[in-house]
């Protein structure tokens, strides 16, 4: 035994200084603790004894360094207990799976312990190799006759949600169920979650049924919302509504989530008189009281449709029954009016914003600036931009955009240009096409082409890259700035545009033509696909 282990040191020497190999002669030590392992109601192996660890590591060694030595071992007659040792305490997931291979095929061909089974299988999950880890999860079922626990199913489905392997996810759980384990419904919510998120919500919502209709569990009402909100998402309202009538079925009844849902899911198809319909009964019914996300889902529905005062009446109803309004609904409100041209009540909801204590963020500005420049009125807008200062809130790329067009489309160029350097100098916020349109715009219409040349290269320089309607606007600036030579505009705008765009052919026909009514007839093979 002593020589084992000194030829171990040995031969480890020569390992390069990350070699798995190095890890291992660590690992390996009678104080040295398991690592921790996944949910299980098996219990943990009894300790090894001092021998069995050196013939454990004189196993993993072999087994990861010099396989074709492994014959060898068979006259110490390795036990069980130390065959697992080894896989155990190997240090990586790919060192795992080459000792549990090694050991448990010829020429020594131990017998795998359900135990070996489920350490490799639960590290090759957590280091992403979902596809072996299946293939070993089949093996231990199948050659083995090993066969899981509940908690082992959800553990390694769970793993497989994670790394969106959603299908072999809801096959572990058929299975699971369908070999008489108990699985608990987070774990089938979990995974019809996964589905609706990566946009499969028909998928989800037949696993639901199939589910149901199998007998493999019994949905509460966390997966009747799960469901509910994913049909909800996609406009499928009719669906939601039966899925809330046949909760009584599974002896559940719908909770403030689940109104909250179908309240938003009814307002998003714009059918707010029914989600009202929805508060009205909660009011009245008392058992699930409405909360403040009910409300503000009916209040921005209403908004939306511009029933500014249908929306203040349910704002009332608000107040009345004693729910508190959050920032929420106070930009909803005020967005609704700014929308409605109406400014001045806009600045009212403001002010309640301000009385009730809620904080602003960066949505009220917005939508207050929003509101001033759909009136026409810029100072207001620039005077709600400065007061964001006060309050510490950074404007994002939806403010920028909304003053730089406003800006624009009122012949304030140096304002526009001015915002649009400060966008520039923001490194949280990536810049956009429709950002730099309307400044190249109104540079060009003023005759300002060098500048709009110059706004083109820096936005190529932040990486955005110009759409079909900064070439159509770069195309009528040079051919208005060569009026009275033809030929040169022709010249310059070949020069600026054509090496970007991606299928320019060059032809001896290609023109821009400035006709006497000042609009642009482009002639010839010059293609912006």
């Amino acid at each position: 035994m002593f020589l084992l282990h000194n030829t171990f040191l040995l031969v480890r020497i020569r390992l390069p200084p990350h070699h798995p190999l190095r890890l291992l002669h660590y690992s390996f030590s009678p104080n040295a603790h398991p690592p921790p392992q996944h949910p299980s109601t098996v219990p943990a192996p009894a300790p090894p004894q001092a021998a069995e660890l050196w013939i454990a590591k004189a196993l993993a060694s072999a087994a990861l360094l010099r396989p074709h030595r492994l014959p060898a071992f068979r006259g110490l007659n390795p036990s069980p207990l130390a065959a697992a040792a080894a896989v155990r305490l190997a240090p990586c997931a790919a060192a795992a799976l080459c000792i549990f291979s090694c050991l448990h095929s010829p020429p020594l061909s131990l017998p795998p312990s359900e135990h070996s089974y489920r350490h490799v299988i639960s590290l090759l999950c957590r280091s992403g190799r979902h596809s072996d880890a299946l293939k070993l999860f089949d093996q231990m079922m199948g050659q083995s006759g090993y066969f899981p626990d509940a908690g082992f199913f959800s553990f390694v489905a769970g793993s497989c949600t994670n790394a969106d392997h959603l299908d072999a996810a809801a096959t572990l759980l058929a299975k699971g169920s369908q070999f008489g384990c108990h699985i608990e419904p987070y774990a089938y919510n979990k995974v019809m979650n996964s589905f609706i998120a990566h946009g499969r919500t028909q998928d989800a919502v037949a696993l639901f049924e199939n589910w149901i209709q199998e007998g493999l569990y019994s949905p509460d009402v966390w997966s009747f919302n799960v469901v509910i909100k994913g049909v909800c998402r996609v406009g499928n309202v009719q669906k939601a509504l039966q899925l809330v009538e046949r909760m009584d079925e599974f002896g559940c009844s719908p909770d403030t989530i689940t109104h909250n849902i179908l309240v938003d899911g009814l307002c998003r198809v714009k059918e707010v008189n029914k989600g009202r319909e929805v508060l009205r009964r909660l009011q009245r019914d008392g058992v699930c009281m409405p909360n403040v996300v009910t409300y503000t889902s009916v209040i921005s529905g209403y908004c939306k449709t511009g029933r500014m005062e249908d929306a203040m009446a349910v704002y009332n109803d608000m107040l009345e029954y004693g729910t508190r309004p959050n920032t929420v609904t106070y930009n909803v409100l005020i967005d609704g009016y700014g929308k409605a041209g109406d400014i001045e009540s806009a600045l009212g909801m403001y002010q309640q914003l301000m009385l009730h204590g809620c904080p602003p963020d960066v949505v009220t500005f917005s939508s207050l600036i929003d509101g001033y420049c759909r009136c026409g009125q810029l100072d207001g807008a620039l005077t709600i931009w400065k007061d964001m200062v006060q309050y510490h809130i950074q404007p994002n790329l939806y403010t920028f955009s909304i003053m730089i067009h406003s800006l624009c489309k009122q012949n304030r160029s140096e304002e526009a240009l001015g915002l649009l350097r400060e966008l520039n100098m923001r490194e949280d916020i990536a810049p956009r096409t429709f950002i730099y349109n309307p400044v190249i715009d109104i540079l060009c219409k003023g005759g300002k082409v060098d500048e709009a040349n110059l706004i083109l290269l820096d936005m190529e320089d932040k990486g955005c890259h110009p759409d079909k309607y900064t070439y159509t606007i770069l195309i009528i600036g040079h051919c208005m700035k060569g009026h009275s030579s033809e030929r040169n505009s022709s010249v310059n705008i070949e020069i600026l545009v054509a090496p970007r765009l991606p299928n320019y052919r060059e032809s001896n026909q290609t023109k821009f033509i400035l006709s006497k009514n000042g609009k642009v007839k482009l002639f010839g093979a010059l293609c912006i696909q």
